[in-house]
């Protein structure tokens, strides 16, 4: 069948009440035609049943709240089946891009955290091949870098802790051979393409040590070079600010609603990651498909040229559209008209509400009840034992503690995590607020230390969950020093990793803490 792009007029009509009645939209007057649109979606092919993301806490198994796999059985990145069913089921809804979320790291593709990013390529070329045999619609292949590898231990370089710099010259050539590498193991013919140009996006910066602007020049010299005739056509996260992109986007969407830059649109239908351990992540409700459907509303009206649905199979966070246990095909039928929808540029209808307009903060008020009314929280480890007053350390992945030590300071994280220690603030004290806090730390001055903390900031990670804060002040008391940082618009809602409102980052895996104070500042 071919795309509706290339369909009568009268048969398009046809095709859009009926999809839209499926799924239940309400069609309007159509204004003029809406120019050509891609819509891709980011494809986890990390996968496979049972033991690779299906034997972690967390993963779509029987328990917990996240959505499961309708066959987890067939379900693997090295299965030529799983990805045709993919693939028919994303073409069957009108997107245009499936964008596998890579791992490959140039000189580690077979490290055992990255393999998979390089074993399911081919599969997923002969699925295509397959479908394209059977005159059978399939989606193209873009890239979805995404730059967690870029930080050392992920890939398995020196020195530990380290991230790629983008400004040097061996950062650079890391980050153009890791996206020529890419597009090299999958035939042209199989491309997804955007403005005719091979289709990258790229994910969060935080895992760089640096870049600048030169950065999308690099990469089209480098790619013209390997791929005489191709071009690239780059879209990067916010958070790198401008390293010479076509578009812009912003990770985030199925979380915080739809993400609108000039000519790009990024949305989703929900997060929920309650089933993975130690998270306290706020809950995007779906509102049985209302969230998804008020987020396209947005995205149509924006008029975009790129839609990013973020996820189609992102079990873990609940962010698939993919058809599953629980919902079937809902979200594959809700975007079939929604596509239809933004292709034949009609009027996405009067606003649909929703009965949450933010996510679900996730107070937990287990502890520290005797913080509630105070004008300060802390946490003192200078006598043994420690005392501590609505202020706790938390343990977890890439935040590991030392119980060994007198002071507070990091354990070994696990191999691929970066190094942190991570602080919750008791929500008898302080839960999502909007308040200047001050934060005074003592601390062994031998090693570099800032501070990210859970903020209304949006141009924070993840929506200000992770806002980058440097000391405003410093002093000596005997062997430590004491910094002094101002903590502006936080919010504490439990939004980072384990729960916690704030992390101190450790370039250099170590630290010695004495004494944390939090206090709010003046309005």
């Amino acid at each position: 069948m071919p795309s509706p792009r290339s369909l009568p007029a009268f048969l398009l009509a046809f095709l859009l009440a009926t999809a839209c009645a499926l799924a239940q939209i309400p069609l309007a007057p159509a204004p003029a035609a809406q120019p050509q649109v891609t819509v891709a979606t980011h494809y986890f092919y990390w996968y496979h049943w049972p033991t690779e993301h299906f034997d972690e806490p967390g993963a779509p198994g029987p328990e917990g709240h996240c959505n499961h796999f309708a066959d987890p059985q067939k379900v693997s990145y090295r299965s030529t089946d799983w990805h045709e069913q993919n693939f028919a089921a994303m073409a069957s809804c009108g997107i245009d891009a499936a964008l596998p979320v890579y791992w490959g790291a140039p000189g580690a593709y077979e490290r055992p955290n990255l393999a998979f990013s390089r074993l399911g390529l081919p599969p997923m070329v002969e699925a295509l091949e397959r479908l394209a045999a059977a005159n059978t619609p399939a989606p193209k292949l873009g890239l979805f870098y995404d730059t967690s590898t870029l930080a050392n231990d992920v890939r398995g370089a020196e020195p530990a802790g380290g991230k790629a710099d983008l400004r040097t010259e061996a950062g650079r050539e890391l980050f153009c051979t890791t996206v020529g590498d890419f597009f090299a193991a999958i035939p042209v013919r199989h491309w997804a393409q955007h403005r005719g140009k091979a289709l990258v996006v790229l994910y969060v910066s935080a895992f760089a040590a640096g870049w600048d602007r030169d950065l999308g020049a690099r990469l089209r010299r480098t790619f013209a070079q390997r791929f005489p005739g191709e071009m690239v056509f780059l879209v990067a996260d916010a958070s790198w600010g401008d390293v010479g992109q076509d578009l812009t986007t912003s990770w985030g969407a199925a979380l915080w609603g739809a993400q609108l830059h000039p000519g790009v649109a990024q949305i989703g239908p929900g997060y929920d990651d309650r089933a993975v351990p130690g998270r306290r992540t706020p809950v995007r409700e779906r509102e049985n498909g209302a969230f998804y459907a008020h987020s396209w509303q947005r995205a149509i009206r924006s008029r975009p040229e790129l839609v990013l649905i973020e996820t189609w199979n992102e079990m873990h966070e609940g962010t698939e559209i993919c058809p599953s246990r629980e919902l079937g095909s809902q979200y594959v039928d809700a975007t079939r008209g929604w596509v239809a929808q933004l292709r034949a540029g009609l009027d996405p209808g009067a606003p649909i509400p929703l009965r949450w307009a933010e996510p679900r903060p996730q107070p937990d008020l287990g502890w520290g009840e005797q913080a509630k009314g105070r004008s300060e929280v802390f946490l003192d480890h200078a006598e043994q034992p420690g005392r501590a007053l609505g202020l706790r350390p938390v343990a977890v992945e890439d935040g590991p503690i030392d119980d060994t030590k007198p002071h507070l300071s990091p354990g070994r994280p696990r191999q691929g995590l970066g190094s942190y220690l991570y602080l919750q603030v008791s929500d008898h004290f302080a839960f999502d607020v909007d308040a200047d806090y001050e934060l005074e730390v003592a601390r062994d001055g031998d090693f570099p230390l800032s501070v990210e903390y859970d903020s209304h900031d949006p141009r924070g990670v993840f929506g200000g969950s992770y806002t980058s804060c440097r000391a405003t002040a410093q002093r000596r008391d005997g062997d430590w020093l004491v910094e002094t940082y101002v903590l502006r618009r936080a919010r504490f809602c439990n939004r980072q990793n384990g729960g916690a409102d704030l992390r101190f980052v450790l370039p250099e895996r170590r630290a010695a803490i004495r004494t944390v104070r939090l206090r709010a500042l003046p309005k």
